[in-house]
C-alpha cells in the first residue's frame, strides 16, 4: 500500500466551498481510477487543509497526485500558499479487528506525525514492530495506523493514526513520542497534524 499526504497551510475561501468541490470533483476522479483504496480529509487546529489517502501501489499513488494537481490548478483561490506533499510505501498498515475506519458514519479523528532522522535499518523495523506498533494498536479508541517511508527523503517517514476521538489520539501520540526518544533518539518529529475527518471514502476491503 502507498500513502499520500497533502497539507495546505492556508485557505482562501470558506471551508464548505472546498469540501463541496472535493466531494463533487476531486473524489470522483480519484475513486474511479485503478488502485484507489482510501481517502480522508480534515482541517487541523491551525485551519490548514490536510488529506491522507492510500493506494494499491506507487503507480496509482502517483497518478492520484497528478489528478489532485489538476484539480488545484482549476481552483487557484482555494489554497493561496504552496502546499506540502508526502508520498511513501507503507511498511505498516494495521486496522483494529472487526472495526471499520469510518464505521456507522462515524468519521475518525486523525493524527499524523511527519518524522525525520529515521534510520533505514533492521533495528528500526524491529523497534517499530515490537514496541511502537503494539502500543498504538492497544490504545483506547484505536481504529488504524499507517506508517510509510518517504519516496523523496532517505530518512523521512510519516505515521497516520486513526482514533475515535482527539483525547485518545493525542494520548497515543504522546506515548509514541516518548518511545521514540527512548529507542530511536535520532528521530525528530517535524510536524504534527490532527483533526476530525470531514470527508471520507473507503474502498472495499
Amino acid at each position: 500500500m502507498h500513502m499520500n499526504l497533502r497539507h495546505y497551510p492556508t485557505i482562501g475561501v470558506d471551508r464548505s466551498t472546498i469540501e463541496k468541490s472535493v466531494e463533487k470533483e476531486l473524489l470522483p476522479a480519484l475513486t474511479s481510477a485503478p488502485g484507489f483504496d482510501t481517502y480522508f480529509a480534515f482541517w487541523d487546529g491551525a485551519g490548514a487543509g490536510v488529506s491522507v489517502s492510500s493506494f494499491a501501489d506507487v503507480e496509482a499513488a502517483h497518478r492520484s497526485t497528478g489528478t489532485a494537481r489538476q484539480w488545484l490548478a482549476r481552483h487557484l483561490d482555494f489554497f493561496p500558499a504552496r502546499g506540502e506533499e508526502f508520498s511513501g510505501e507503507c511498511f505498516v498498515c494495521e486496522e483494529a479487528p472487526r472495526r471499520a475506519l469510518a464505521e456507522g458514519g462515524s468519521l475518525p479523528y486523525i493524527l499524523v506525525r511527519v518524522l525525520a532522522g529515521v534510520p533505514a535499518t533492521q533495528d528500526t523495523r524491529a523497534f517499530v514492530e515490537q514496541r511502537t506498533l503494539p502500543m498504538i494498536a492497544r490504545s483506547p479508541g484505536f481504529r488504524a495506523v499507517w506508517m510509510a517511508r518517504s519516496d523523496r527523503e532517505p530518512d523521512g517517514a510519516a505515521v497516520a493514526t486513526f482514533f475515535d476521538n482527539p483525547n485518545e489520539a493525542i494520548a497515543c501520540h504522546e506515548a509514541a513520542v516518548s518511545l521514540l526518544r527512548e529507542g530511536l533518539p535520532t528521530v525528530s518529529v517535524k510536524q504534527v497534524l490532527h483533526g476530525h475527518a470531514v470527508i471520507a471514502s473507503v474502498g472495499a476491503r
